[in-house]
């Protein structure tokens, strides 16, 4: 019967590529950014060290395709160099961005890195003190796209704690990244712990046996990677795991920070807008990433690793200023956002506003009064709470949208010609044709 053990379940790296951001941050932002995906790696190295895991999995695009070099090659290579003189083990699958027909490794990889087969599902035993404790089983990528059901052929007799590798999209109709459902995984038998990669989103879709899990990726890189990042923790103990947690990695995190004006926060100008901008983003501060206690009191050099946050802010509700808003010019709306980053320069976590949206509308007449004045303002209340709904007529309004419009779950899969959408972009534009059908309505009705 197998024995305790720990392991790290990471994905997704993509070692080479670098944070984006807007505009002109001080040189030492520029410099974080470009190293931080480099850092994340290291972090990822130490934290297997402080908890003396017994293994590593890295589950699919290691390097990315665009930009595989020296440094990155070389640099995955030291800090494997380092887990080796501590005895953890590596095992990887390439994914779709380093497949093994496009890149070659550029050095040798360390005895300890086990990077399985392209060619063939590949099976290895893990040994601890003599004993056999998992058996790990996977299959790299050979080109950029995976069409077959590798994860059928992942045979495994039951007696010891068994690990499938698998880098996929997760959906069954996607012919590119290795089309599979959670029924499809649940059903192979003998796995024990499926660990996933490719979608950048930590995800645990089956919390019992088999856990079905994806990290995410350990550091974001843009507007379409917010929060922390993080990589799984795992115990095992006689087949059973007996603890799975989620340990932060990232040390820049993308946010999107709502900030409502209303009659608390009025802004007659933009000087007032700024004052609340302000107030709201430095809340930030003083609402940093946890991280966890293991961390700090085991190795107190992680506790400082978070350095800031990239942020996009979206600005609601009703001001005096939005005609002013609507008509600003490019350039009057780049210095907006260097003035805020220049009163935020000074923080302890930087702060750097990369976007502005704005999502306002033009101060009118209260709602309410409308209705009690109109029955038609009733009505109107009525048919758009049907759309707010979920049920026929919330579906029927997201197919009226058009084909411009469509709902991209997965960063990796990415329409650039799309227009994306969720539930909170779908009740704004609902509330902003609300909008606009109250102020013809109030301008064809004459209401003053």
């Amino acid at each position: 019967m197998s024995g305790t053990f720990r392991f790290i379940h990471t994905a997704d790296l993509h070692l080479g590529s670098f944070l984006n951001i807007n505009g002109q941050p001080r040189e030492e932002i520029q410099d974080l950014c470009k190293d931080a995906v480099y850092n994340a790696f290291e972090r990822v190295c130490k934290v297997a060290v402080l908890y003396k895991v017994d293994f590593v999995l890295i589950c699919g695009d290691v390097y990315d395709s665009y930009l595989r070099s020296v440094k990155g090659n070389r640099f995955f290579v030291n800090q494997c160099l380092t887990l080796n003189e501590r005895n953890i083990s590596v095992y990887v699958i390439y994914g779709n961005h380093d497949a093994t027909d496009e890149k070659r490794e550029l050095f040798d990889m360390p005895r300890n890195v086990h990077i399985l087969s392209s060619d063939n599902v590949e099976t290895f035993q893990v040994y601890k003190a003599g004993e056999l404790i998992a058996r790990i089983i996977g299959k790299s990528y050979k080109s950029r796209k995976e069409r077959e059901k590798i994860y059928e052929n992942y045979l495994l007799d039951n007696d010891v704690f068994n690990i499938g590798m698998l880098h996929t999209a997760m959906e069954g109709d996607n012919k590119n990244y290795i089309p599979c459902t959670l029924d499809g995984l649940i059903k192979v038998p003998n796995i024990d712990y499926w660990a996933l990669g490719h979608i950048h989103r930590t995800n645990i879709l089956s919390g019992a046996k088999p856990i079905v899990a994806f990290p995410g990726i350990p550091q974001g890189r843009d507007m379409g990677e917010l929060g922390q990042g993080g990589i799984f923790l795992v115990e095992v103990r006689k087949k059973e795991i007996v603890s799975m947690e989620i340990l932060p990695i990232s040390t820049i995190i993308y946010k999107r920070l709502e900030i409502e004006i209303n009659e608390d926060n009025k802004t007659e100008n933009f000087s007032d807008l700024m004052v609340v901008i302000l107030e709201k983003t430095r809340e930030l501060i003083y609402n940093t990433p946890e991280i966890s206690i293991g961390f700090v009191n085991s190795m107190d050099d992680l506790s400082h690793v978070f350095k800031g946050h990239i942020v996009q802010l979206i600005i609601k509700g009703r001001t005096e200023l939005q005609d002013k808003i609507t008509h600003m010019r490019e350039d009057d709306y780049k210095q907006f956002i260097d003035d805020i980053n220049e009163e935020l320069s000074s923080e302890k976590y930087f702060i750097w506003v990369d976007s502005i949206i704005f999502r306002t509308t033009s101060i009118m007449r209260d709602f309410e009064s409308l209705k009690v004045q109109n029955s038609i303002f009733r009505d109107l209340e009525e048919v758009i709470n049907l759309y707010r709904l979920e049920g026929e007529s919330k579906v029927q309004l997201q197919k009226n949208w058009g084909s411009i419009w469509k709902q991209q779950i997965y960063t990796e899969n990415i329409d650039e010609d799309k227009f994306d959408y969720d539930e909170e972009i779908t009740e704004d534009i609902i509330l902003q044709a609300r909008q606009i059908v109250i102020e013809k309505l109030v301008e064809a009705l004459e209401i003053v």
